[in-house]
């Protein structure tokens, strides 16, 4: 009797073992999915940007299509913003609410609203006249708006507003390829799973220092480009932030249904192979 007890006793430690590395390897996969979504997001950020660039110096009829208001960049971006609002809703509607995809679906819906002046070019209603010139009908305008009014005090103050911009936009860059390199040489942290909304920032940041600081169409060209670029790593991060929330209650279930399917190693009474109680002897 003493010998069954202990073979079912080993049985049930090799049962919580199994339990534990079924539990492990849903971490060790969504790792690995998160790395490709990173691999996919810089290989189609640096593809895009190459087919672009070769395609306004090699066939210079369709640079206007491609650069133009509401051209192909333009309206790709908006396309990638809709994706990363609308998906980062639907995730959090289906998997809960979690602080990045709805940090992620607000940026992006903020700039999805900027990229379509509030809806002006949709109904045809006119936005309102900016300070020096143009029309209010976006976020980004609001930085032009600041450089403007500092400049109107001092050159000095509207070029340290400019210097403040790029060295955020920047600094957001540097970190982002920080995390990466952490990431590779195994030394990551939880700002790892972030890489990708802080290329978001240094892209988009980059993007509003041309608009607000030049006039150049050279430049202009490479701020559409820019602003592609950050509206690409948006669409990915919410699909890694996504896939973090679907994970994250699939490994939930897993570990539900491990437990109650594991045996007690203690604390219950011995049964025969039929489910009775053994009769100890006496």
């Amino acid at each position: 009797m003493a010998q069954i007890t202990q073979e079912r006793g080993r049985h049930a430690e090799t049962a919580s073992e199994a339990a534990a590395i079924a539990l492990a390897d849903p971490r060790l996969a969504r790792s690995t999915d998160q790395s490709r979504l990173l691999v996919c997001a810089l290989a189609a950020i640096g593809f895009c940007t190459l087919a672009a660039a070769s395609a306004a110096v090699l066939v210079p009829h369709v640079r206007p299509l491609l650069l133009q208001e509401d051209g192909i960049i333009e309206m790709a971006s908006v396309v990638c913003l809709a994706i990363a609002a609308f998906g980062a809703g639907a995730a959090s509607a289906i998997w809960g609410l979690r602080t990045p995809l709805v940090v992620a679906g607000l940026i992006g819906l903020a700039e999805l609203l900027d990229e379509t002046s509030f809806g002006s070019r949709v109904f045809g209603f006119e936005p309102p006249e900016l300070y020096g010139g143009g029309e209010l009908d976006g976020f980004h305008d609001l930085l032009i708006l600041a450089y403007r009014l500092l400049n109107g005090i001092s050159s000095i103050l509207a070029w340290l507003w400019v210097g403040l911009m790029l060295a955020v936009s920047a600094g957001a860059m540097l970190f982002a390829a920080r995390q990466l390199g952490n990431g590779l040489r195994g030394a990551g942290s939880w700002l790892t799973d972030h890489i990708l909304i802080f290329l978001h920032i240094g892209f988009i940041g980059l993007a509003q220092v041309i608009d607000v600081a030049t006039d150049s169409r050279a430049l202009s060209a490479v701020e559409e480009m820019l602003e592609l670029n950050a509206a690409f790593a948006l669409v990915f991060y919410v699909a890694q932030q996504a896939h973090n929330s679907w994970s994250g209650k699939s490994t939930a279930m897993a570990s539900y249904a491990t437990a109650k399917m594991t045996p007690k190693a203690h604390g219950s009474k011995a049964t025969t192979d039929h489910g009775r109680p053994e009769r100890r002897l006496r």
